[in-house]
Order: structure tokens, then C-alpha cells, then sequence
């Protein structure tokens, strides 16, 4: 374990080794239960007398951070039910610098905390239940034969060039494939206008870094993809939500090829007379004969 120390502090060296352990305990870099190195062992790589770090490892259990078993070690408590927990400002380690505490309440998933504490609570007991909460297909129906024997052939294909970074933009072929799609839904596009993104998580952080400016109002479905929320969150944009019946037929223009361009384009000047812009974000319901293709 390596724990800076200054030899040339007035701060004892026992203190400074227990200030460190400490910190690593509350900000949980250390777990619960989990074994310090030995007393002997600590001071031999730290470079100290072994009665130094047997002060720290009794300071720290002085403030019920760690417990000794009898021959076995020590180890860290669980923080449940001690005080000064990492972010309580009333404690020592709550004083943090105001970047750290501005960095705090920016990096904050509200959404997806809630959702990940209903996914926990919801029912454990029911291994047979399907959750659609994360958006994910059914793992057991993922073709992995097929995706493997892919891997494998371009890994023979591109042998060490397969592991280098490809185009910034995605791979060519796919987007030439991505504009003809498009093109025969009469929207004209060429490859060198689309981006292939790695989820949708990763185009929705380009859109809103690109377009939205703190105080801009998104408008979004009631529910909705919680990570999108957390997202326009921590750019202060203010999120109004709106049941999904409320904003459906705004939707349904955009999308549904079959409405026509009049109502459609009524739509896009709604935007328009909002000071705003609309996001379409499509998922395929089946198979494209376009994307059968054994590149």
C-alpha cells in the first residue's frame, strides 16, 4: 500500500498514515471488512518503525473505523452508523475545496439512482421477472454464435490493425448503408453526414453539449429514459416533463412517413416559434433488408 507521507511535516507520521487510511475508508476506496496490511508489513514499505503504524491502525480504531481479530488482522467497519461519513460538511473530511463540492452536485444521477433503488427493491424474489426498465433485449436470444464467428474473421481479416482506432466518424460501410436507408425514406443524406455513436447515451451527451445552454427548457416524456434526465440536469437545463399522451402526436409527425408534410412541417414551426428544435431519436421495430450484410 502506498501512503504519501512528508517526513518534514510537523504533523506526526502516525498521524498522517491515519488521516490517509481514513480518508480511503469514508470515501469507500476501502470496504467494509476489507484486511490492512500488517503492521510489519506497512512499515516495512512505508519506511517506519512498526510502533508508528501501530499508532495510526489505534487511532483509527479509537474512532471506530477499523477492529483487530486475534491473531487474524485488522480491518475496516462498515461505515453504517458512524459519523462523519464522506460528504457530511460538519466533518473534517466534509471540508472539501468548493470545486470538488461544485463537482459533486454536477456529477449527480438522481434519475438513475431512483431507478436503480425500485430495479433493487422491486420483487428480488421473482428470477423469472423481465424488466424493461434498462432498454436491453433478452441476453439468452443474442445471437452469440454469429456475433463471435464476425469477431473472429475480422480479427483474421485485420489481424493487429483490428485493435487501432477506425474512423472517427464510424465505420464507412455502415454509414454508406445508413444513407441508402434513409435516402429511400426521402431523406437525402450522404455518409459523411452521419455519425455512428456508441449508444445512446453517448449521441444524447453530443446533442444537448452542442445545442443546450444553461436555463434552456427540454421538453421530454413522462417516463423517459432516465439517463437523458440526469444529462440535461447537469447542463442546469431546466426539464419539463409531459405525460406521453401530451406530446404523442407532436411524435407521431415527425416520425409516421404516412402524415402529411402540412402537418409535419407545422410541427417543425411549432419548434420554431419556441425558440427551440426537436431530437428525433428512432429505434427499429424489425429487421432491415438493407443491414443484411456480411461485412
Amino acid at each position: 500500500m502506498r501512503i504519501p507521507i512528508d517526513r518534514e511535516s510537523h504533523i506526526p507520521l502516525y498521524i498522517q498514515i491515519k488521516d490517509f487510511l481514513k480518508e480511503e475508508i469514508l470515501a469507500g476506496a476501502l470496504s467494509a471488512n476489507a484486511k490492512l496490511p500488517s503492521t510489519r508489513k506497512l512499515a516495512h514499505d512505508l519506511g517506519v518503525n512498526r510502533i508508528t503504524i501501530s499508532n495510526a491502525y489505534a487511532e483509527l480504531d479509537a474512532e471506530g473505523l477499523v477492529y483487530s481479530r486475534l491473531g487474524s488482522g485488522t480491518y475496516v467497519t462498515s461505515l453504517e452508523g458512524i459519523s462523519g461519513k464522506a460528504g457530511d460538511r460538519s466533518s473534517p473530511m466534509g471540508e472539501w475545496p468548493l470545486w470538488q463540492m461544485d463537482l459533486c452536485e454536477r456529477t449527480k444521477l438522481p434519475a438513475q439512482t431512483k431507478l436503480e433503488r425500485i430495479l433493487m427493491t422491486s420483487s428480488p424474489q421473482m428470477d423469472d421477472m423481465i424488466s424493461f426498465a434498462g432498454g436491453l433485449g433478452a441476453t439468452e436470444l443474442f445471437p452469440i454464435d454469429d456475433f463471435r464467428k464476425a469477431l473472429q474473421k475480422v480479427l483474421r481479416r485485420d489481424e493487429a490493425n483490428a485493435g487501432s482506432y477506425g474512423d472517427r466518424a464510424g465505420y464507412l460501410p455502415l454509414r454508406i448503408t445508413i444513407s441508402q436507408i434513409l435516402a429511400s425514406r426521402g431523406v437525402l443524406s450522404s455518409p459523411s453526414q452521419i455519425l455512428i455513436t456508441s449508444g445512446s447515451q453517448q449521441a444524447f451527451n453530443l446533442v444537448a453539449n452542442l445545442i443546450l445552454r444553461p436555463g434552456d427548457v427540454v421538453l421530454t416524456e413522462s417516463p423517459t429514459y432516465p439517463g437523458a434526465i440526469d444529462l440535461f440536469n447537469s447542463l442546469e437545463a431546466k426539464v419539463e416533463k409531459r405525460v406521453v399522451n401530451q406530446i404523442q402526436e407532436v411524435i407521431d409527425m415527425m416520425v409516421d412517413p404516412t402524415v402529411p408534410i402540412r402537418i409535419r412541417t407545422s410541427a417543425i414551426s411549432w419548434a420554431r416559434s419556441l425558440q427551440g428544435g426537436l431530437v428525433e431519436l428512432i429505434g427499429e421495430q424489425e429487421e432491415e433488408p438493407a443491414f443484411k450484410t456480411d461485412r
